[in-house]
């Protein structure tokens, strides 16, 4: 089940992210507009562990919100390399790298 925001507002986006822009590893990450206006943060897992959990387990929750960087309205206005971070409900923000769509 979608988290209820996702669903009333129509979907949600599918995103792969590097924690840096020198990992090799991917993370695909499940993001939706709420009724704030800002972006969330669903959920997210290992690219190599796609296979063991369906997009419907990963977009439940509310880990955080999406900061785009200065200039960018859109998760379609991010580029391949840029540099975005997110702020989650509690603890440190933290910053990853965009890879695209899948």
């Amino acid at each position: 089940m979608v988290h209820q925001q996702v669903e009333k507002r129509g979907g949600y986006h599918a995103i792969r992210v590097k924690s840096s822009s020198k990992s090799k590893d991917t993370t695909d990450m499940f993001i939706g507009r709420f009724d704030d206006g800002k972006y969330h943060l669903l959920g997210y897992g290992s690219t190599n562990l796609s296979y063991l959990f369906s997009e419907a387990s990963e977009t439940n929750q509310d880990l955080g919100v999406i900061e785009l960087p200065r200039g960018k309205d859109k998760l379609s206005d991010l580029v391949k390399g840029e540099v975005f971070s997110i702020k989650p409900s509690e603890g440190d923000n933290y910053f990853v790298t965009y890879e695209g769509t899948f």
